[in-house]
């Protein structure tokens, strides 16, 4: 086993230093992790920019939630020994199982839930991290580590599209508009297409790169809000109704009220984006009541989705492929998230690799 463990540790707003800290030490119940393949996560990209919201000055944290890895070590109270040298993708979330909503089977709504990535549980972005055994789940044989990569923002799709279907039934016969065809956007068309089969897909996306890319992925209709007014546009589509579900991914100053505007009455908006500035939506009252609007909330995802969501990809219903467009070493991680904020180079996923 390695001696050390090189870590990217954030400092604050755009200040991310690369570290020699200890290799983790586990609890009875955790595996040690050989970090491989992060992906860097559009949320991740805004706290780089803007800095994390309600952490306390001077706090570090080692970022990371997009996890695959290999197992190096097991604790004494690990179940499956056999774990030592499984590739894995890694549930980032720590539910403590005992909650009422654990209970009721919601623990994204963990009463005390940590998130790896957040303080203070670090992440994957350094070359060894740690995670409970119910939080590993093995990468399918044959598929490619980097894709197990992509499974936590597959997990955000389902729960997302879970969260529309228990309102409004399934999908299958639905029109849908996606607001925003950036990394999760494009995987929550793909999910909601493997999932249900929507009649029409909608995706508003002000760039070139990602229009094209949602093309292939299987969007019917592709706006550039930038270009013309997705609201005609989509009521000359749908012959003046507007679409049943509307899923806001982009988290940008606008897109919420766009994302209201473009449901029909009685329709159903499901909120999936972090805007920069998390005081408020912006929404207009009016537009909402108005229209009788049910709006619902994403909160991450439900554990027992990952092995789905693994599925998913593996079977290509998902294709993840063609969205891992950049990869870095660790000591490259600013350059790689400058790339992502700046929106250069047509970059949609960026794989950290630790150990390179």
């Amino acid at each position: 086993m390695a001696s050390g463990n090189r870590a990217a540790v954030f400092y604050g707003s755009q200040d991310i230093r690369i570290e020699h800290r200890e290799i983790p030490a586990l609890e009875p119940n955790e595996v040690l992790i050989r970090s491989t393949d992060v992906c860097i996560c559009a949320t991740e990209v805004k706290y780089w920019y803007y800095g994390m919201p309600r952490v306390s000055a001077g706090t570090r944290v080692v970022q990371g939630h997009e996890l695959v890895g290999i197992v190096e070590d097991v604790g004494g109270g690990v179940k499956n020994k056999n774990l030592v040298g499984t590739r894995v993708a890694v549930d980032p979330s720590l539910w403590c199982g005992i909650c009422d909503m654990c209970k009721a089977g919601m623990s994204n709504l963990c009463e005390s839930l940590q998130f790896m990535s957040l303080p203070p549980v670090d992440g994957g972005n350094q070359q060894f991290y740690k995670a409970p055994e119910r939080n590993v789940h093995p990468i399918p044989k044959g598929m490619p580590s980097e894709w197990g990569s992509i499974a936590e923002p597959v997990c955000v799709g389902i729960n997302a599209i879970s969260c529309a279907e228990r309102i409004i039934g399934s999908l299958s016969d639905k029109a849908i508009a996606v607001v925003g065809a950036g990394p999760q956007g494009l995987l929550l068309m793909q999910t909601a297409a493997a999932m249900s089969k929507p009649r029409a897909v909608f995706a508003l996306e002000p760039l070139d790169y990602r229009r094209k890319i949602a093309g292939e992925l299987g969007a019917d209709v592709i706006v550039n809000p930038d270009a013309e007014d997705p609201l005609v546009k989509i009521m000359e589509m749908t012959d003046g109704r507007g679409v049943d579900v509307v899923f806001e991914v982009a988290g940008g100053a606008n897109s919420y009220q766009l994302a209201a505007a473009l449901v029909k009455p009685g329709g159903t908006v499901v909120l999936v984006g972090i805007p920069s500035d998390q005081k408020s939506i912006p929404i207009q009252a009016i537009t909402a009541r108005r229209s009788g609007l049910t709006l619902t909330f994403v909160r991450r995802f439900n554990p027992k989705d990952f092995p789905r969501a693994l599925d998913m990809i593996a079977s290509n219903k998902v294709e993840v492929a063609s969205l891992i467009t950049h990869r870095f070493p660790l000591d490259e991680i600013t350059p790689a998230f400058e790339m992502l904020h700046a929106y250069s180079d047509s970059a949609i996923k960026v794989v950290i690799h630790p150990h390179d």
